[in-house]
């Protein structure tokens, strides 16, 4: 039996999943996103959908009517609320997997939204980028329908590995994970700064590789920071929760929270406006519109 999905949320996870899901034989994928609601950008995530073969719709409601899995592929911030409006409109036929990097305590809020509604809860954790691996991103699922959601979504290409029905533990694979991964990219931006500061980018990573043999990190840079600059209020809520997460096991995130502090930062010099339709070509383009932004900032 064919298996169809909705997408909560149409950003860079929503779409490229499911154009990943349609290459892999699902025939039907519905979408809304609270960008179709604001006139500037409704005739473009009408492109975007379009293009790669997903129906548009006007409301969650509209777009979890008729289908077998609904993902949540919204923000951190967005998590909650998405929940609620959607358990409205679901039933317990369905399964809502939630698709966003947040506490395990915040997982379990999810989790309860949505139980009355009846429709089985998935918890999902995104283990490496979606670009690239589309649909095949390596996922972490739990929650009670975890299994269940493996046996359906699994045949169209996902790698999905069931942790344990506990809500939370999926996510607390994912947070805990974010300390060292959005940490590097933290890392990145304060590092690669103070090189071009110098004039000694490429002594730094010379270096740096030679430190750390077996890893490209110029070619990380170069995939990285484009992605930062795009991403970074997203991430910068994403490391709260990873923040939230070892509060709640009893230790002071003072990593985590320096990166999210950082990460808003990054966000606060608006380049994701900037760079809306297309990636910087790398690190070194970053550097410089980074340093554009701050010219451009009141002191």
């Amino acid at each position: 039996m064919a298996v169809s999905f909705a997408f909560i949320g149409f950003g860079e996870a929503g779409s490229e999943v499911s154009a990943g899901l349609l290459d892999n034989g699902v025939e039907k994928i519905q979408t809304y996103d609270i960008l179709l609601d604001d006139p500037a950008e409704r005739q473009r995530m009408l492109a975007r959908a379009t293009e790669i073969g997903v129906k548009a719709c006007d409301s969650i409601a509209e777009a979890v009517v008729g289908v077998d899995i609904v993902f949540a592929t919204v923000t951190c911030s967005a998590c909650l609320v998405v929940a609620e409006e959607a358990a409205k409109h679901l039933h317990p036929q369905q399964y809502y997997l939630d698709f966003n990097s947040i506490s395990p305590g915040k997982k379990r809020k999810v989790r309860d939204l949505i139980k009355p509604s009846g429709a089985h809860f998935v918890e999902g954790s995104v283990m490496a980028n979606v670009p690239g691996n589309r649909q095949a991103v390596p996922m972490f699922i739990g929650g009670d329908g975890g299994e269940a959601f493996i046996q359906m979504a699994g045949p169209y290409g996902m790698d999905l590995t069931f942790i344990q029905e506990e809500v939370g533990q999926a996510s607390a694979c994912k947070m805990v994970r974010s300390v060292t991964m959005k940490g590097i990219e933290a890392l990145y931006l304060e590092c690669m700064q103070a090189a071009r500061h110098f004039g000694i980018e490429d002594e730094v990573l010379d270096s740096v590789i030679e430190s750390m043999k077996g890893r490209d990190w110029r070619e990380k840079c170069d995939f990285n920071m484009p992605r930062s600059v795009i991403h970074a209020k997203r991430r910068s809520d994403e490391m709260d929760n990873v923040a939230e997460t070892l509060r709640e096991i009893g230790q002071e995130p003072r990593m985590a929270e320096a990166t999210a502090e950082t990460l808003r930062w990054c966000a606060s010099l608006g380049l994701k406006e900037k760079y809306k339709n297309h990636l910087a070509s790398g690190y070194s383009e970053v550097l410089d519109a980074i340093e554009d932004a701050k010219q451009k900032q009141p002191t």
